[in-house]
Formats: C-alpha cells, sequence, structure tokens
C-alpha cells in the first residue's frame, strides 16, 4: 500500500466490507472520486482481491478443523494448493517445522470431518495428519489499524 489513506481505506473495509464510497469518503475525510481511485488501484493491483460477507460458521452449524500436515518440501505447494481448491478449507497456510501446512476448514458435521481426514490419510503426499476441534472464539479480526 502506497500511504496512510491506502491503510485506513483498507481498515474501514475490513471493519465492514459492505461500506460505500460515500461512507468511506467520510470515515477517512476525503472526497468520494479520490476514494473511488484509490479502491480501484488497490484491486488493480491485487491488494483488495474481493468484497465477501463475513459468516458465523457456528451459527450455520458448522464445526471447525484445523489440520496440521507434515508434507515433504518439494509436496508443500501442490498439497496447498489442492486444499485452497476444496470449499471446506478456509484457510491453508504453508509453515516451517513438523507441519509444513496447516488448514482450518468448516464442516456441516463429525462425518465430513472424517471424511475428509481419511482423503488426507491416502493422499501419498502426506506423511502425517493431526487434527484439532477448535471453538471459536475470534475470527476475521483485522489486524490493520488506521494510522
Amino acid at each position: 500500500m502506497t500511504d496512510s489513506l491506502d491503510r485506513r481505506l483498507v481498515a474501514a473495509l475490513c471493519a465492514d466490507g459492505r461500506a460505500d464510497v460515500r461512507s468511506l469518503a467520510a470515515e477517512t475525510d476525503t472526497a468520494a472520486t479520490t476514494v473511488q481511485d484509490r479502491l480501484r488501484a488497490l484491486e488493480d493491483n491485487g491488494v483488495i482481491t474481493g468484497y465477501t460477507a463475513r459468516l458465523d460458521y457456528d451459527r450455520l452449524g458448522y464445526e471447525t478443523a484445523i489440520f496440521q500436515l507434515s508434507v515433504d518440501q518439494q509436496d508443500v505447494d501442490d498439497v496447498a494448493t489442492r486444499l485452497r481448491e476444496r470449499p471446506e478449507f478456509v484457510t491453508v497456510y504453508e509453515t516451517s517445522g513438523r507441519h509444513t501446512v496447516v488448514a482450518v476448514g468448516k464442516f456441516g458435521d463429525e462425518n465430513a470431518i472424517g471424511s475428509c481426514l481419511q482423503e488426507l490419510h491416502a493422499d501419498a503426499a502426506i506423511r502425517a495428519v493431526d487434527i484439532a476441534r477448535a471453538d471459536v472464539v475470534s475470527e476475521a479480526n483485522c489486524p490493520l489499524a488506521p494510522e
């Protein structure tokens, strides 16, 4: 991001992804046309990749499971890409250490978690799988604070 205005716009969108240009202009004390131009530039540069609704998966009946996978270094990108393509995984990380891929998934029930676990165990590129069930306490906070 190029400057403080970009940071303030992104922080405001983190707080409310549905905010319109006029609201963002008022919040940042900037002209609406400037906000529109900056948002377009942030989109063009890949900083903003889309606008989405925040969901409370617990209220929708989903369960959260965190999968920690031990994958050989040469297979990490491939495994992470395949997991990102699966709709139940909302976040996938490539990490260092014993678990080289960590994926957070949202599942409709225990059977869906079990099925996913079996598929991961059967994947030749995955050496080991650890799983942890999680109760979500906080999700979708934005670490960006306006300057």
